[in-house]
């Protein structure tokens, strides 16, 4: 891939690491899902720094392709090269693209949100989607919605993201991830406020300063985002109740677990109750 500076990509592989310096051992800031753009720049070896929408880091070169052109023209076999107005949406916190039709081969998982084009619909278990590098594969109808490319995300209830963030209780914490194989508290509620039609920035202290409506302790309702920190803010989770809060966790439990406030209960976690730093309503 020469030549690819400020040149516009998309992540062509189901979890791209984006890492703060050029090196497989360097913090790892964000993950990028499939077919999210990237704007590339510098390059230093096999790497290259990526703006994403909502951050910006290294990635391996051979992790981005160019953008997906592919669509459905009357007559054809979807490679026309006409973008369609609809894409696909992945409902499911994972869920495998197969080789074909019909049968158990598996390409790759995919994960909850990402976004990729179809090319038919006419299978009535399984759908043809376009991927990156001009591949294509096939996904199970009921792990996806078909959406508008105007409305990818729409307005979900509350309850929606709630039942979202439940889905992922015991998923393992990862400093960076944003995926069910991995994610990072910030990571966490980004993710389940995207899926209830939400755009959250993507770390703690950005999404603190970003939300307006400030909330007391005694008002807290379902869908709170609650801010921890004692020097400043190092963690958030979701409130589900006027008490509890669920979170990936990395200090203690090191997954995604649910805590109290309540110091009767058997989830309280009194370090966390001491240096709650805000709380904020998304909607």
């Amino acid at each position: 891939m020469e030549d690819i500076l400020t040149q516009n990509f998309i992540i062509a592989t189901s979890v791209a690491d984006i890492r703060h310096d050029p090196d497989p051992e360097a913090e790892l800031v964000t993950q990028a899902l499939m077919n999210m753009p990237a704007i590339a720049g510098e390059a230093s070896g096999e790497w290259t720094h990526v703006q994403l929408t909502d951050y910006s880091g290294w990635i391996r070169t051979s992790e981005l392709d160019f953008p997906i052109v592919r669509g459905v023209c009357e007559g054809d076999e979807g490679t026309c090269g006409v973008a369609l107005p609809y894409s696909v949406v992945v409902t499911e916190t994972h869920t495998p693209v197969y080789a074909h039709a019909q049968g158990d081969e598996k390409l790759f998982d995919i994960y909850l949100s990402t976004i990729l084009p179809y090319i038919d619909l006419a299978h009535p278990q399984r759908l043809r989607i376009a991927l990156p590098g001009e591949q294509e594969g096939w996904i199970a109808r009921e792990a996806v919605d078909i959406r508008s490319n105007s409305e990818l995300y729409p307005r979900k209830d509350l309850s929606t993201v709630i039942e979202y963030a439940k889905a992922f209780l015991d998923i393992p914490y990862l400093w960076g991830g944003t995926s069910w194989r991995g994610i990072d508290c910030s990571g966490f509620v980004q993710l389940c406020y995207r899926m209830g039609g939400n755009t959250i920035p993507r770390d703690a202290d950005q999404q603190y300063d970003f939300l307006p409506q400030s909330v007391e302790r005694q008002d807290m309702q379902p869908g709170d985002l609650i801010f921890f920190g004692s020097k400043s803010i190092t963690h958030v989770g979701m409130a589900i109740s006027s008490c509890e809060f669920i979170h990936a966790e990395g200090q203690d439990f090191n997954r995604v677990v649910i805590t109290s406030f309540d110091p009767q209960h058997a989830d309280y976690h009194a370090r966390l109750d001491s240096i709650v730093w805000g709380i904020k309503r998304v909607r």
